[in-house]
């Protein structure tokens, strides 16, 4: 991590714009949060597509501004991505109107090969082995000597807490205690942040995974945990921001190696949400589809596909996959 080059394009752009990959989580908009309030100098525009209704604990989350047609074209001097590395992964909306001067880039998802990032060539701080891209972001920090509060302390505690799983997934080794110890001194609440994340379930997010455990279909005796949601569902009970992880919650059933979440977002476009408990890494079948993520969580998407069709055909190359 280039530190002093990071600081020097930080300190040099007058006009910067974060952003993050879309359909937002907890780690990716803590990470744009933190940002945001240790350079609060700077003023930067934190820009998403929506916001996931368990969000609104996080520091900070009312300067968030949601992409608007009255919003027609940015052109920073800089800008941020946090948990995204290709520009593939930002929402279309956001894409459209920005035309960056630079580039620096946030991620902890396994590297992918990227086009440049809108026509220049980004500042990529990427790390696959750490565990989310707050856990980056603290390091980025730490090593520059600048200052953590405890707002944002909280923050990055949240999403180091969302992407590791309440601390149960693989990616939870090397120093991820300590730091969330450092944190905790600071004065971050993990059980304010498990109570917000994790208590906090709606109706909608009930009724979805009601519908997902509905359609539950178990393949290859036992060990493929498949189900999937229409546009209809989506449009009677909300967006992908609704999602509570229930692909996470089939991953978790005895005997399951392998789950996938179906998503028909609208007519032509699917999107598929992959977990695999190790040593079975999904992210290879994942990239066969041009997507990515880790490597037993991760997922993709496809356009020009009919949901019944598409289902066939990928009940039968999970079961090859595996």
């Amino acid at each position: 991590m280039d530190i002093e080059r990071i600081l020097s394009l930080i300190k040099d752009s007058d006009k910067i714009v974060l952003v993050t990959h879309q359909n937002p989580d907890i780690d990716g908009l803590s990470a744009m949060l933190s940002f945001a309030l240790v350079f609060s100098e700077k003023k930067p525009l934190l820009l998403v597509e929506e916001l996931p209704p368990n969000s609104q604990f996080l520091h900070g989350i009312e300067k968030v501004k949601i992409i608007s047609e009255e919003i027609t074209l940015l052109e920073p001097d800089l800008l941020i991505v946090f948990d995204a590395q290709c520009e593939r992964r930002l929402s279309e909306k956001i894409r459209k109107v920005l035309r960056p001067k630079k580039v620096l880039v946030f991620d902890h998802h396994q590297e992918e090969s990227c086009e440049p990032f809108f026509s220049c060539q980004p500042l990529r701080v990427i790390d696959p082995e750490a565990p989310s891209t707050t856990y980056l972001l603290y390091k980025f920090f730490k090593s520059a000597n600048l200052p953590l509060s405890f707002p944002v302390s909280e923050n990055l505690l949240a999403g180091l807490y969302y992407d590791t799983g309440s601390f149960k997934y693989e990616n939870v080794k090397g120093d991820i205690f300590l730091v969330a110890q450092e944190l905790l001194d600071l004065g971050a609440r993990p059980s304010y942040i498990a109570k917000e994340l994790f208590e906090n379930i709606s109706l909608e997010q009930l009724e979805i995974t009601k519908l997902v455990l509905e359609r539950l279909e178990l393949l290859k005796n036992g060990e493929i945990a498949l189900s999937y949601l229409t546009k209809e569902d989506f449009e009677r009970l909300g967006g992908e921001a609704y999602l509570n992880d229930p692909v996470s919650l089939l991953r978790s059933i005895k005997g399951v190696k392998i789950s996938a979440l179906v998503k028909e977002i609208e007519d032509g476009l699917i999107k598929v949400s992959l977990r695999s408990k190790a040593p079975f890494e999904v992210i290879e079948l994942a990239k066969k589809y041009g997507g990515g993520g880790h490597k037993y969580a991760c997922g993709f998407k496809l356009k020009g596909e009919s949901l019944s069709n598409f289902l066939e055909k990928f009940k039968g190359e999970l079961e090859a996959f595996l």
